[in-house]
């Protein structure tokens, strides 16, 4: 723009191709393609008199087996491709929507503010996009007609390989996203570059990016919550399921969405015999999901239960380094003097300092006998801890055996969906390290020399503690009073993992 002022924008065009298997026996599943008059039927439980199961009964055909056959598929009852398709059949061979050109605009602006070249302003942001990896195309092999992975619930291997003809249990599937939806992330940054006195250069400024569209998994045929106390006496989860006849419906789509904003510092001073800097970031990552695969609800709930801090959310990262070259002390022409100067002089010192908060987890708890659909309704779906408090409230600072608060926690109730908690709330233990290194190389020749370097590694010894016990055990769901809450190892909230402590390297290097 002028000679204070420079401005890049562009805008780059790609071109995300879903990918596909060019011999075309994958598949994948639609719920607008499963048809309820085609399911596939269950063998149902057969009761005598007093209500005890004798066996397993189809009712239309009143066909009796044994009773480890509750809860397989009756033969030619309906079909087993009921909602499957099939890539140049049913759909396009993508499996999915094919989203076409994709457009990336960017900018970025750089200023110079005083027109001295002491004081840079630069800003820019860009969209930027990604494919989904590929292992979730590949699972598409699993579903039928080419693979067929049915579920049996209590049954036996003789049971499927007797008879010549084994009924089987409802298969599960993959669904692939039909949407098509790309991996998309905004990134913005601005900030200030300048000189300062004493040779030290100051960067600082925002940096932040939005994720939109990432990947996550979802059960389709997951059993809803509350669906058991509806019907208390469904053998297993497969009774309660909305596409009957099938199992777990697994689909990756790209629904999931995170945000990251920091304020990012950084010094650095570079003289003839010192380079040393300093990072520091202050930093909020927050999102519906931590990784590429999580599971999300199977409600409308998911952002409301799970949006928080993810798990590689750190408040603040520090790091100092330096790189310290000894002045000259000796400078004996000759004699004995050389090996003097070679022992004295030409040092190198350096280390590393790295402050990083605590990776944000949650809290679980344990039942002994209880099972998911005894609390939530749903053989699929589980609760989560109840949060009444403070969880920090109450704890003295070194506490090895006290980081957290029983009293915060009750457990869940009946009827829980899983809402009673966020997923990530409490935070691990800070990183607080030392590394150093002192090295020396010997010169033999021109082309020759001998390097001695000792390394250390948590340099003073700092007892660093990585993990405490996270699991609250009760009694029961109707007493909130914790079983393990003893002040000793294992106890909740006492230490249970610890980082490495010194260790030294010691190295000899001949280079020629």
């Amino acid at each position: 723009m002028n000679s204070r002022l420079t401005v890049d924008y562009g805008i780059r065009f790609a071109w995300i191709q879903p990918q596909y298997d060019r011999s075309q026996i994958v598949s994948s599943w639609r719920p607008d393609r499963w048809n309820p008059n085609e399911a596939s039927r269950l063998f149902q439980p057969l009761l005598n008199e007093s209500g005890a199961t004798i066996g397993a009964v189809d009712p239309p055909t009143n066909t009796v087996l044994p009773a480890f056959n509750i809860g397989r598929l009756v033969p030619n009852s309906g079909n087993i491709l009921n909602g499957i398709v099939s890539p140049g059949k049913d759909t396009n061979k993508y499996l999915m929507r094919n989203r076409g050109i994709h457009y990336g605009p960017r900018v970025g602006v750089a200023w110079d503010v005083l027109g001295t070249q002491r004081l840079i302003f630069r800003a820019g942001g860009g969209i930027y996009y990604d494919r989904f990896q590929g292992n979730r195309v590949f699972d598409l092999l699993t579903n039928p007609p080419t693979v067929l992975q049915p579920t049996i619930n209590f049954g036996f291997a003789q049971d499927i390989t007797s008879g010549g003809n084994p009924l089987i249990g409802p298969p599960g599937l993959v669904a692939a996203d039909a949407t098509g939806v790309v991996p998309t992330t905004y990134n913005l940054n601005s900030g200030i570059q300048a000189k300062l006195p004493f040779s030290f250069v100051l960067d600082t400024g925002y940096v932040g990016s939005m994720g939109r569209h990432l990947q996550n998994n979802r059960n389709l045929n997951a059993v809803p919550y509350g669906a058991f106390f509806r019907n208390p006496t469904a053998p297993n989860a497969d009774f309660l399921r909305p596409y009957r006849g099938f199992g777990n419906i697994n689909i990756y789509e790209g629904t999931a969405n995170s945000n990251y904003n920091s304020w990012q510092v950084t010094i650095t001073r570079n003289v003839r015999s010192l380079f040393a800097t300093m990072n520091y970031t202050f930093a909020k990552a927050l999102g519906t999901g931590s990784g590429d695969g999580d599971f999300f609800r199977i409600d409308s709930l998911q952002r409301f239960a799970n949006y928080g801090y993810l798990d590689f959310h750190r408040k603040h990262i520090l790091n100092l380094n330096f790189v310290y070259n000894t002045p000259k002390i000796t400078d004996f022409k000759s004699g004995g003097g050389r090996v003097i100067n070679g022992m004295v002089n030409n040092w190198q010192i350096s280390g590393i300092y790295q402050f990083t908060s605590g990776q944000a987890q949650g809290v679980g708890f344990s039942i002994p006998g209880l099972v998911n659909q005894n609390l939530t309704g749903s053989f699929t779906e589980g609760g989560r801890i109840r949060l009444i408090g403070d969880p920090k409230s109450g704890l003295s600072g070194g506490d090895i055996f006290y980081n957290l608060n029983p009293g915060a926690f009750a457990p869940p109730v009946v009827g829980s969906i899983g809402v009673e908690s966020s997923p990530r709330y409490v935070f691990l233990p800070s990183i607080n390290n030392w590394n150093m290194s002192v090295q020396k190389a010997f010169t033999i020749k021109e082309s020759r020399s001998l390097q001695f370097r000792i390394d250390a590694f948590n340099a003073f010894n700092h007892t660093q503690f990585s993990d405490f016990n996270r699991t609250l055990n009760f009694s029961s769901l109707t007493n909130g009073t914790p079983t393990n809450v003893t002040r000793a190892f294992g106890g909740f909230g006492a230490v249970n993992g610890v980082r490495d402590p010194r260790i030294i390297q010691l190295l000899v290097r001949f280079q020629f």
